[in-house]
């Protein structure tokens, strides 16, 4: 549990560690100012049968962390969620750890990153929206199961290829958090971009580049490539065509290569059907 997870890298009697269960805000918050730090967890749940009916956290969390917020400057919040969430206090906290579903370990695996043992590396695999109105789920009828008109169960894709990061990128609009976000206690810089070869039916190309942790402990970087068709082809913006995970220590250098392949350069035709 959190509480344990906690607890059990810290020596006996080294740290005195209060805890609130989240039902008194005040009660939080007043221990949150006598604390040197605080950590709040939240959570959301979901399942394969229903939609969330929102984004926002239920049950009066932000109120919760907001009030921690306020009485202790240095506050961790832990998401704990099936998928993104609004985060209305999230220039009120120095330090956001989305763990997802972390699993029976989730105690240990979140003191290891809040205690600096483990470096996180982990990236977004979907966007953050900082409304709810930027959503590309404009309405009730794009939503499965629900009736059209005529009574019957039908789905409107009418957002077409424009979903997640395609869609804010298309529409201009700036997310909370982007896909493929993700920080760490290293600092990576890119540099010595090279594309090599062609694209062709039977041959690729290949895009180089050197990462190198230029501060901070050893860690990964997770470095991505996108590309951008001509505005004509009528796709989204940039798509995602490669990624790569890549460890080194400090001041160490990685040399990336992603390929880039015909198919990754090629659209679907609906003339075709290819």
């Amino acid at each position: 549990n959190v509480i344990g997870g906690i607890c059990a890298p810290l020596p006996p009697g080294a740290v005195n560690v209060t805890y609130s269960d989240g039902s008194d805000p005040a009660a939080a918050a007043a221990l949150a100012a006598a604390a040197d730090v605080a950590i709040v967890v939240v959570a959301t749940t979901s399942s394969e049968g229903s939609d969330r009916p929102s984004l926002a956290l239920p049950a009066a969390q932000d109120a919760y962390v907001a009030a921690v917020a306020k009485a202790q400057s240095n506050t961790v919040v832990v998401v704990r969620s099936p998928g993104a969430v609004l985060m209305p206090w999230v220039d009120d906290v120095p330090a956001i750890v989305a763990t997802f579903m972390p699993g029976q370990e989730a105690g240990h695996a979140m003191a290891d990153v809040i205690f600096g043992d483990a470096n996180p590396s982990g990236r977004l695999p979907l966007t953050f929206l900082a409304s709810e109105s930027d959503s590309w789920l404009t309405s009730e009828a794009m939503y499965p199961g629900v009736k059209d008109p005529n009574g019957n169960l039908a789905a409107h894709y009418t957002e077409g290829l424009e979903m997640g990061y395609r869609w804010m990128d298309a529409k201009n609009i700036e997310p909370l958090f982007p896909f493929g976000h993700g920080l760490s206690f290293s600092s990576f810089v890119y540099s010595d971009l090279q594309v090599t070869g062609s694209v062709s039916p039977t041959s690729s190309a290949t895009v180089s580049f050197t990462v190198t942790n230029a501060a901070g402990p050893s860690g990964s970087d997770v470095p991505q490539l996108y590309i951008a068709f001509p505005q004509s082809a009528g796709e989204p913006p940039k798509l995602l065509r490669g990624f790569q995970k890549v460890s080194m220590g400090p001041g160490g250098s990685a040399r990336v290569s992603l390929p880039l392949t015909a198919r990754d350069c090629s659209i679907f035709s609906n003339d075709k059907d290819d």
